[in-house]
């Protein structure tokens, strides 16, 4: 494969294909603060970072026995979850986005009035969780508050959104985007109800589903709900978008030895006998469906921005490839492009600016 021609393509290709659809997002939401780790402080205004995740294992381990006090200093408040800002990315690409999630129990909390006014529509079903995230170069450590989420389920839903609404908007979207089951339990019961209403569909959207981080999830509970991802299979055609450490995760619950990423990818497609399976570590990202296996190498900083949501840019770009009918391979491009540009940026791009970063990194400038 080479991949340089292909970027090419899409460059080509991309603004062409794409065109305006509907599309619906859920179902989480968080007000994230983004938290640096301090190493050293000089002064008042002065200070280095911690910035390796093995950096602050270390400087833990140090005080088992004994104590320690580690200076966090907050970098910047923003909204979070996985739906809002693959939401927020989709909607920089001008589509059109229902958003249903956790922005607030009674009306939608300040942090998220800039993203909701972009919105073709908004349904709020709880307060949203709270997320400290500290951020390294290599990762990030997520440390959530999470109660507010404790009821969203497929009744809440519904007490939100009549049966009838919800079965309209279903029919008029080209996508929904199922993120962060592993934070919200009784998602699971969302997915089941979903599927009663793409069971009477004869053209129904394609289903992206980002389970967020189950390690915590108990074995039984990741086997259920990957039974339930895979029913959504025999109605529509069903993407599960995963990061490395997920794709271990599912990997062992479904007993599956690969450790070659590609071959992972395509191992568990075949378990859960699902249209597509995505897996993006840092470096690059493999895409595994009936007909083939990809990857694809990255656009990789070693000094991002932010990494906070880098993952949500990457599914919002592979399914803006999708979206378009682009090959499994350009769907990758745009999705590893979409998380590059955010993650030096601190933003997601327009098309514009997707399309100019591809010619950048095409033109190897970074």
């Amino acid at each position: 494969m080479n991949q340089e021609y292909i970027l090419e393509n899409v460059i080509k290709e991309f603004p062409e294909r794409w065109k305006k659809r509907k599309l619906l997002i859920g179902f989480d939401g968080f007000i994230d603060e983004i938290i640096h780790v301090i190493d050293q402080r000089q002064d008042r205004h002065n200070y280095t970072r911690i910035r390796t995740i093995t950096g602050f294992s270390e400087r833990i381990a140090e005080a088992a026995g004994l104590s320690s006090n580690i200076e966090l200093v907050p970098a910047e408040i923003k909204l979070g979850g996985n739906g809002p800002i693959m939401a927020n990315a989709l909607k920089y690409q001008d589509y059109e986005v229902t958003y249903m999630g956790c922005l607030g129990a009674h009306e939608i909390h300040p942090l998220f009035h800039n993203f909701t006014s972009g919105l073709k529509e908004v349904y709020t079903l709880a307060d949203p969780g709270h997320t400290d995230a500290l951020e390294f170069n290599d990762g990030k450590i997520m440390l959530g508050k999470l109660t507010a989420l404790e009821d969203v389920n497929w009744q809440r839903l519904l007490s939100k959104v009549p049966e009838e609404v919800l079965q309209e908007i279903v029919y008029s979207v080209a996508l929904i985007a199922i993120n962060n089951w592993t934070m919200l339990p009784g998602l699971t019961s969302i997915m089941a109800g979903f599927n009663r209403i793409l069971e009477k569909m004869t053209v129904a959207p394609v289903i992206f589903i980002d389970l967020a981080d189950p390690q915590k999830r108990t074995r039984e509970d990741i086997a259920e709900v990957l039974k339930n991802v895979s029913a959504l299979e025999a109605n529509t055609r069903v993407i599960l978008g995963l990061n490395k450490r997920e794709s271990a995760t599912i990997a062992e619950v479904l007993e599956i030895k690969e450790e070659l990423i590609t071959a992972r990818a395509a191992a568990i497609r075949r378990e859960l006998d699902l249209s597509a399976v995505v897996i993006h570590p840092l470096d690059g990202a493999a895409v595994a469906t009936h007909d083939t296996t990809e990857w694809v190498t990255g656009p990789y900083t070693p000094n991002p921005d932010i990494t906070t949501g880098a993952g949500d840019n990457f599914n919002a770009g592979f399914c803006n490839g999708w979206l378009c009918g682009m090959s499994t391979v350009e769907c990758l491009l745009l999705g590893v492009s979409s998380s590059g540009f955010y993650v030096r940026n601190g933003y997601p791009p327009n098309r514009q600016e997707l399309v100019n970063f591809m010619q950048s990194w095409l033109e190897k400038k970074f």
